[in-house]
């Protein structure tokens, strides 16, 4: 099987496959919406070290990867979709800053193609995502180092009778319509969220693959509800109202490189990284320990309202 690493642009060719079936979804939506669509567009695609994402990303033409003399130390860095927009942009900037020597040159994968490259030479670091509620653990060659625990959201449409609610729990949402991929992680996860809470709500099915685009665009249209992580909240929340859930896996966000091949560049961006996450990590723990508490107190989600 080949490996599904590439650039931005490589990405794009492979997406534009898709173009005829978005294109009438993005139709539907308003046209704040679709502005705000694209717009987290252009942000994923400045997290890219390409020509064209550097064009993008607005790197000075005076900085170390364009000036004369001794060429910049590369990092080749995989990432997935949602922290391709959440994260790298950031990452970036504060490696230009802290050591203008050091090109970050981001290539979209997910967690299989991550390890993949990563043994294969092709990737020195990776930031990946693993769910609780199906463990996939990296091959013995392959050193993860947590980053943070997300916890899960639920995405509702504007109006919705709970949008007062700052936290809802799942079984509240059990007369709704949950929107659901065809197949990869994110159904897995829809799946896994009903089956423990022990409710059947209609479905509808749109996307594929682990962090589905298609979903959002149509909670914000009206025609239902879903769950996702909080990274993966990709839509303007002015079109979607985003609210804590009682319950549900939290996701791992984890970054993942070889044992045995620590170039100093690639710890030098791992360190940035880290502390790029750690306020992510401290906000998250300290929900999470919130809603193990009020758990153990019994507390209700009704008395959010």
């Amino acid at each position: 099987m080949p490996l599904r690493v590439g650039s931005f642009e490589e990405w794009w060719r492979r997406t534009r496959a898709l173009a005829g079936p978005l294109s009438q979804i993005l139709s539907s939506l308003p046209e704040e919406a679709q502005l705000a669509i694209g717009e987290r567009a252009r942000e994923a695609s400045r997290a890219y070290s390409t020509p064209a994402g550097l064009k993008l990303s607005g790197v000075a033409p005076g900085s170390a990867c364009h000036r004369g003399g001794p060429a910049p130390r590369r990092v080749r860095l995989g990432v997935f979709y949602t922290a391709a927009a959440h994260l790298s942009p950031e990452l970036r900037a504060r490696v230009e800053l802290a050591y203008p020597d050091i090109l970050v040159d981001g290539h979209l994968a997910d967690r299989t193609d991550a390890f993949a490259g990563l043994m294969a030479g092709v990737l020195d670091m990776a930031i990946v995502f693993e769910h609780a509620f199906e463990p996939n653990p990296a091959p013995p060659e392959v050193e993860i180092v947590p980053l943070f625990d997300e916890p899960l959201r639920v995405i509702l449409p504007p109006g919705h009778r709970l949008a007062r609610r700052r936290r809802v729990r799942v079984a509240d949402l059990a007369q709704d319509t949950w929107i659901r991929a065809h197949d990869g992680s994110a159904a897995r996860l829809v799946d896994h969220v009903l089956r423990t809470s022990g409710i059947a709500p209609p479905i509808v099915r749109a996307g594929r693959g682990d962090e589905p685009v298609d979903s959002q665009g149509l909670v914000a249209a009206g025609m239902g509800i879903t769950v996702t992580h909080s990274l993966g909240v990709w839509m303007s929340r002015s079109d979607i109202l985003v609210r804590r859930l009682t319950e549900g896996p939290v996701r791992h966000v984890q970054a993942a490189l070889l044992r045995d091949r620590r170039a100093p560049a690639t710890l030098a961006v791992l360190e940035l990284l880290r502390e790029l996450t750690r306020e992510h990590a401290q906000r998250y723990d300290a929900e999470l320990q919130t809603r193990k508490r009020r758990a153990r107190q019994g507390v209700r989600g009704p008395a959010d309202g």
